[in-house]
């Protein structure tokens, strides 16, 4: 059986070596992608409770003060003034 020459032979193991670490990082991404996907949903469900706790302290406000527009800097608030009915 022949040989290949030393130098050959080292070229092309290197070059497997690339390959395969190109191929495990290509893995690495790939796990990390499915890892952010899953934070991203998580987060995502996250938001939509605060959301939803959101607007039902929107609604407890104004049941309590009315239509109310707030600065959430100072916890100072107006009125909204409703508007009248047009009566035809």
């Amino acid at each position: 059986m022949s040989k290949l020459e030393e130098k050959e032979l080292k070229s092309l193991q290197e070059n497997q070596g690339k390959i395969n670490q190109v191929v495990s990082n290509i893995g690495a991404i790939s796990i990390q992608k499915i890892n952010l996907e899953n934070s991203k949903e998580s987060l995502l469900e996250e938001l939509k409770k605060i959301e939803a706790e959101q607007i039902e302290l929107k609604k407890e406000l104004e049941d309590k003060y009315g239509k109310i527009s707030v600065n959430l800097q100072s916890g100072e608030f107006e009125i909204i003034p409703e508007e009248a009915e047009i009566v035809k």
